[in-house]
């Protein structure tokens, strides 16, 4: 009986094992996990890509946004950009180039600087008795600078009077305040006197024609009063100017210019520069 017991013992332990060591060589579903792999990694690309694909969204519009921004700025620079064009005068034998300027702050001074800019372009005409069917005339125009507030312009020609031995060459200059309509001259940004000492003086520098010892010399023999009532009739602004003025200045970027008369061998008119940071 107890051998009995004993071997249904051994049978049952034995069966337990059997059934235990079967269960530890149980088949793993490698289908299932690489499926299961396959699907948490295209999960995870598809999150990131998703990501990526906002992020692109994303930057794109901030481009968007400041190339818009951008165009804004060039749009609001440009409206506040005065514009200039150049418009010519015929009459007969002359022609007289002047500015048109347009798109100024205050549009209501638009008319008023034009005519006032037209005006003292075709001024040479009538100071030097021009007649148009006889003598003839051609004078161009340079926008020297032109901003919001102010236009320099110059004026560069030649004279050939009916009769006349040889032509004469010309340079006269407007400056235009934009905000007043007004022209301003040397008196507005230099002293007559102070300027009349350095054209005579070794410190003298020339624009045109540049460098000339012989007009430098001829500067120097000059008198120091007869060039300081040169001066103080200098552009279209000095007090008491009766007929066309003898010499002209315009300032630009600080440096102030001044045309001055020479003899005709000299090239009829020289021009000074000055620049008062280094005097």
């Amino acid at each position: 009986m107890r051998k009995q017991h004993v071997l249904f013992a051994a049978l049952a332990a034995a069966v337990a094992l059997s059934a235990s060591g079967c269960k530890s060589r149980e088949k793993i579903d490698l289908d299932t996990l690489h499926t299961s792999e396959a699907e948490t990694m295209a999960s995870t690309e598809a999150s990131g890509g998703d990501k990526e694909k906002e992020t692109e969204k994303e930057t794109q519009k901030e481009t968007e946004k400041e190339t818009e921004e951008t165009q804004k700025g060039a749009d609001s620079s440009s409206a506040l950009s005065v514009r200039s064009k150049i418009a010519t005068e015929k009459q007969g034998k002359t022609s007289i180039e002047y500015a048109v300027l347009s798109n100024l702050r205050d549009p209501k001074m638009e008319d008023a600087v034009n005519a006032l800019i037209k005006e003292k372009a075709l001024q040479v005409l009538t100071d030097y008795q021009i007649d148009p069917a006889a003598d003839t005339l051609s004078v161009k125009c340079t926008v020297v600078s032109l901003d919001k507030n102010k236009a320099v312009l110059t004026y560069e020609g030649s004279l050939m009077v009916n009769g006349a031995a040889h032509p004469s060459d010309l340079f006269y200059t407007t400056t235009v305040d934009l905000n007043k309509g007004t022209l301003q001259g040397l008196s507005d940004y230099a002293d007559a006197y102070t300027m009349a000492g350095y054209i005579l003086s070794d410190d003298c520098v020339l624009k045109k024609p540049a460098d000339s010892k012989e007009a430098l010399e001829y500067l120097k023999t000059q008198d120091l009063n007869a060039m300081w009532e040169i001066l103080k009739q200098c552009d279209f602004t000095a007090e008491n100017l009766e007929g066309f003025p003898q010499s002209f200045s315009y300032e630009n970027q600080g440096v102030i210019y001044m045309a001055v008369p020479v003899p005709h061998a000299l090239g009829d008119y020289v021009i000074v520069s000055y620049t008062p940071d280094t005097k």
